[in-house]
């Protein structure tokens, strides 16, 4: 009866173990096919579920130079999922009483003015973290990239008083980076050391994470890192200027922590368990930490999110998105740098939580990913998400190729001097984002822009009063057009982007430049 007994044991033991092969050989073959599709050289992928962690694993190479495998350790760039870290270094310090949520950010930084006084006067801690500041989506952007830039995170707090705001302080939700970087510095002089030692001290420290990394990362000490990719034209290269570098960015606050899948799981445990590591260690109360995934921006909702998702509200809480999804309550955020994608998802009722890890700029490939993942684990068919991505991927291609016929045939190159563009050649200067050139370099107009020095584009004209530029790195995707004005002797120029739907962190539309004479 004993060896009966013992011999179902092991059968069941042995089926138990064939199954949870079986399902984390699914999840391989999965995330294997997506990257196929969409080009991707390098992923990570982790899993908690039930204060477990049931899956961790890299997939392919971190560097196509290099065909160094990923693997738990590897280093990836988490882009705008620092943003809830940022939000958690101010949590533990209102928790300390070193501050309060509803502390006027003038308390903290007294250079801190907007364009409008009393947005000036009311703006909140929580108001940085919130994105209903009223400025347009992405404004101020370009101080922050394309990287590297030359101002300095002072100079961010400083210049947000040009930034014209599009809507009324508090109106509406427009999501915006600037804002996280002067959240670091109400960090940082609350905790009297930099942003990147907060974050090193409050939180990487205590919950032991070993690959996170706040600042630069000397990767002759660490090599184990990615390198960023862009699928351009049909080739698959580095994004050489983005690598992990040494150096501090001064985006960091807003994108700029650097993380290994293992130690985000450990972050995604703490999020799930109110606060507390699965290993027992507690950076804040639970009710610190609900408070946290409060909404507190209404966000709109999409009509395919309605119709695929069940989603009914959306909303904004402390560097964090929550919604409805299928029924269930869901945070998470989405991380989007040149040559690099991110996404954290937790679904407390289900006790899940999941981060898709990736060395490539392509947002289709990280949402069938990730709402693959967790189809798989809702029981529903995880290939589902990864056709609609393909369908969707498609739908954009199609959109792009008309719309640059379309510019191609409306716009001529310059060949000077035609209808006096030599007049408008020269030196620009707007108040916050300082010199701009634009000069003959051969049969060339080339735009210049001092402060960000990889801005630089061939110009063209299209008629008397407008311009337009062409970025010569062109994974910016954003071509802009100039437009001119002549007002008190002096020329004017402003500028937008031509593809409405392009790259918004090129916040071009907040720019008035001046002709210096």
């Amino acid at each position: 009866m004993q060896l009966m007994k013992l011999s179902v044991c092991v059968v069941l033991m042995i089926g138990s173990l064939c199954t949870k092969a079986t399902s984390i050989k699914a999840i391989d073959d999965y995330i294997e096919q997506v990257m196929m599709t969409f080009h991707i050289p390098g992923a990570a992928v982790g899993v908690v579920k039930d204060g477990k962690v049931v899956h961790m694993r890299g997939y392919g190479v971190a560097d196509i130079t290099t065909n160094q495998p990923v693997n738990k350790e590897t280093i990836f760039k988490i882009a705008s999922n620092t943003k809830a870290f940022t939000a958690m270094a101010l949590a533990i310090l209102v928790e300390q009483g070193k501050m309060k949520w509803t502390d006027k950010v003038r308390d903290h930084l007294p250079d801190f003015k907007m364009y409008d006084d009393y947005a000036t006067q009311e703006f909140t801690v929580i108001d940085l973290l919130t994105h209903r500041s009223g400025l347009a989506l992405g404004s101020g952007d370009l101080m922050l990239w394309p990287e590297p830039t030359k101002f300095s995170r002072s100079d961010v707090v400083h210049n947000l008083r040009y930034l014209k705001p599009a809507y009324g302080f508090r109106e509406k939700y427009a999501y915006d980076n600037t804002l996280y970087i002067v959240a670091g510095e109400v960090a940082s002089a609350v905790a009297g050391k930099p942003w990147e030692q907060v974050i090193e001290d409050s939180i990487f420290t205590p919950l032991e994470l070993k690959h996170c990394y706040a600042g630069g990362i000397d990767t002759k000490q660490n090599s184990n890192v990615v390198a960023p990719h862009l699928y351009l034209d049909g080739v698959l290269q580095v994004d050489e200027p983005n690598r992990i570098r040494k150096m501090t960015t001064l985006m960091a606050a807003a994108g700029g922590i650097k993380c290994s899948v293992e130690d985000v799981i450990t972050w995604i445990g703490l999020q799930l368990n109110g606060g507390e590591s699965l290993e027992g260690k507690r950076l804040v109360s639970e009710q610190q930490a609900q408070y946290m995934w409060r909404a507190v921006t209404p966000m709109s909702v999409s009509q395919r999110a309605r119709e695929l998702d069940g989603t009914n509200f959306r909303g904004y809480a402390l560097g964090w998105r929550v919604n409805d999804f299928k029924g269930q309550w869901m945070v998470g955020h989405t991380g989007t740098l040149s040559g690099a994608m991110s996404q954290i998802i937790l679904l407390p009722q289900s006790d899940l939580g999941i981060v898709v890890l990736l060395n490539q700029s392509t947002g289709y490939a990280r949402n069938a990913m990730m709402y693959g993942v967790i189809n798989h684990f809702l029981g529903d068919d995880p290939k589902e998400s990864l056709l609609r991505n393909i369908q969707w991927q498609q739908e954009r291609q199609a959109w792009l190729k008309t719309n640059e016929a379309k510019q191609q045939g409306m716009v001529l190159p310059a060949e000077l001097p035609i209808n006096g563009m030599d007049k408008r050649l020269g030196k620009y200067v707007d108040p916050w984002f300082g010199e701009v050139t634009m000069l003959a370099e051969g049969n060339e107009i080339v735009f210049r822009a001092q402060k960000v020095p990889r801005m630089i584009g061939s110009v063209y004209q299209y008629d008397d009063s407008t311009w337009w530029v062409k970025w010569h790195n062109r994974s910016f995707d954003a071509d802009s057009w100039i437009r001119f004005s002549e007002k008190g002797g002096l020329t004017h120029m402003t500028m937008e982007r031509i593809a409405e739907d392009s790259d918004w962190s090129m916040s071009v539309q907040d720019l008035n430049f001046t002709q210096q004479k």
